[in-house]
């Protein structure tokens, strides 16, 4: 678990009892509030558990021993996960981030990577965090400030809160078109359309116990969306067509400050998890240029549709 360095608020008014919390290590979204209710649930002391809000960036998931091929070469990074022996996650989970800009509902995080042997490349990523009383907005701005073109891949991975729902009171529901499993290692290893053979579908999913990735579907001028219901609370994750990958992780141990708790990671993603081996679904950039993308969470109390 990585150990986090003071972190910023910010809230949608005062008194209104919305308000996010952000880390500077990592630039991640360590909680979320929505009229006092817990949104995207906080974690004890300053240890962050499971990838809690973290930055996933220049790659999501786990390149497997570490590898990844870069053209001609073959690049190595530190592995960071034994239970599958990859590097996983990125490079800047740990790493603390300048604040760029500051208001009392927004703020601004930047970052530079340095190129290594294992990552040659120099990316700065920008990051915003907008907040109002109708929801979360994340605009993320990458630019390639070296002399190469760069691949990479981003992701975030926010912890939603279910309350005290059990599982089979949750719905998660979404149109998707594809669905990527994975191997033992958890590595994606083929990408599925959908069983029916039609290009989209509104699926209901199942959160419990649930690891994978989905293609959400994306029309022109439109974002994707899934919206998580609770019999108290319906959040809806949306994604421009920036983002055209969902990872969802259902899990009953996430620590919290009562003790393990349920929570649904959504987790927006610009390619599929190991996204430097899969270099149809990367991201590339050539010097100087930039790619921008946004992603949020917006709140509403559940409709009760019951007589």
């Amino acid at each position: 678990m990585a150990q986090l360095s003071p972190s910023l608020d910010i809230t949608a008014g005062l008194d209104s009892g919305t308000s996010a919390r952000i880390s500077r290590t990592g630039a991640g979204l360590r909680s979320l509030h929505w009229r006092g209710v817990p949104v995207v649930p906080d974690y004890p002391g300053d240890d962050r558990p499971l990838h809690a809000g973290a930055v996933l960036f220049p790659w999501a998931g786990r390149l497997p021993d570490g590898e990844w091929k870069d053209h001609d070469h073959t690049r190595t990074l530190a592995l960071n996960d034994e239970l599958t022996h990859s590097a996983l996650h990125g490079l800047v989970c740990d790493e603390e981030f300048e604040v760029v800009a500051a208001s009392d509902c927004s703020l601004t995080l930047s970052h530079t990577l340095s190129p290594t042997s294992g990552y040659p490349y120099s990316l700065r990523l920008d990051i915003t965090y907008d907040l109002s009383d109708e929801g979360l907005s994340v605009t993320d701005r990458v630019t390639n400030e070296g002399s190469q073109k760069a691949p990479f891949g981003l992701a975030h991975h926010p912890y939603l809160s279910v309350g005290n729902s059990a599982w089979e009171e949750i719905r998660l529901e979404a149109v998707v078109s594809h669905r990527v499993p994975t191997t033992p290692r958890l590595v994606p290893h083929r990408v599925e359309p959908l069983p029916s053979g039609l290009t989209e579908e509104m699926l209901s999913i199942d959160p419990e116990g649930l690891d994978e990735t989905y293609a959400l579907a994306v029309h022109p001028g439109e974002r994707s969306w899934l919206r998580l219901i609770t019999a108290e609370t319906t959040l809806t994750l949306w994604q421009d067509s920036g983002w055209p990958w969902l990872h969802i992780y259902g899990t009953d141990s996430l620590p919290g400050a009562l003790g393990l708790t349920k929570a649904v990671a959504l987790e927006p993603h610009t390619s599929l998890p190991n996204s430097l081996n899969w270099l149809e679904t990367v991201v590339s950039l050539e010097p100087g240029d930039s790619w921008q993308g946004s992603w949020g969470i917006a709140f509403r109390e559940t409709e009760n549709t019951g007589s």
